[in-house]
């Protein structure tokens, strides 16, 4: 089942930062998750019903699924730190 994958403000601006590469690479975890948001590779976020995450290298991706509307809200991209998985 395909999902419409949206990007945040927040995400959006954080991906403009990046460079082509990373950008790719970005692109092509949002283009899986959009294919299949609850992949193996992607883990449940303590503490938040719908949230999820994905790794692309040392970042992380967190996204929310909506599964009535059939979409896909990626809400920031960040490197793994202590403040990560707070939304």
């Amino acid at each position: 089942m395909i999902y419409e994958v949206i990007f945040s403000p927040k995400s959006y601006k954080q991906i403009e930062a990046f460079d082509e590469k990373l950008k790719g690479r970005i692109k092509k975890a949002a283009i899986e998750i959009g294919n299949e948001p609850w992949h193996k590779g992607t883990i449940k976020v303590e503490g938040y019903e719908n949230v999820r995450r994905k790794r692309v290298g040392k970042y992380r991706l967190l996204y929310a699924v909506d599964k009535h509307r059939k979409e896909v809200l990626v809400v920031k991209i960040e490197i793994k730190g202590e403040t990560t998985y707070r939304l």
